[in-house]
């Protein structure tokens, strides 16, 4: 992968990671409203905002670590294309459409409207075909320099 792709890669993985760091601001006050009763702060279903405050530090991680690898190996424009876009329309998605599911309280797990859930679900499909994309170019392009030695 070139060193613009890259350098935006990991920019961007540590924007999101840094997101994920942020969600577990509300994730630690609902945890400790879940322990203690009366506990100011925003409060939340603890089990949303572990998974708003893991898609970012988890999606941040693979951000980087795909653009660590992506960089060791030649490949195609067109295969750079689809592992850049790809990472970054996962990595953005999945914890907007996280942070918002905890802040609505919704799972983004269905149809179920013109509501907040709905809303979720499209931005969570887009993350998974955006890294689905990206898994099979880089799987791709990892074979092809296997190959060539």
């Amino acid at each position: 992968m070139n060193k613009r792709l890259t350098g935006y890669l990991i920019a961007n993985g540590a924007l999101v990671l840094l997101a994920g760091y942020l969600s577990g601001i509300p994730y630690a006050t609902a945890v400790t409203a879940q322990m203690t009763s009366g506990a100011e702060g925003m409060i939340g279903d603890v089990r949303a905002w572990h998974m708003a405050h893991l898609e970012g530090v988890l999606n941040g991680m693979l951000m980087i670590a795909a653009a660590a690898a992506a960089a060791q190996i030649a490949m195609s424009g067109r295969l750079q294309n689809v592992i850049f876009w790809g990472l970054i329309v996962a990595g953005w998605t999945n914890v907007v459409a996280s942070n918002v599911s905890a802040m609505t309280g919704g799972r983004g797990t269905g149809m179920t409207g013109m509501d907040w859930n709905t809303f979720n679900f499209l931005v969570f499909m887009a993350g998974i075909v955006g890294a689905f994309a990206a898994a099979v170019a880089l799987a791709m392009a990892g074979w092809r320099a296997a190959k060539e030695g």
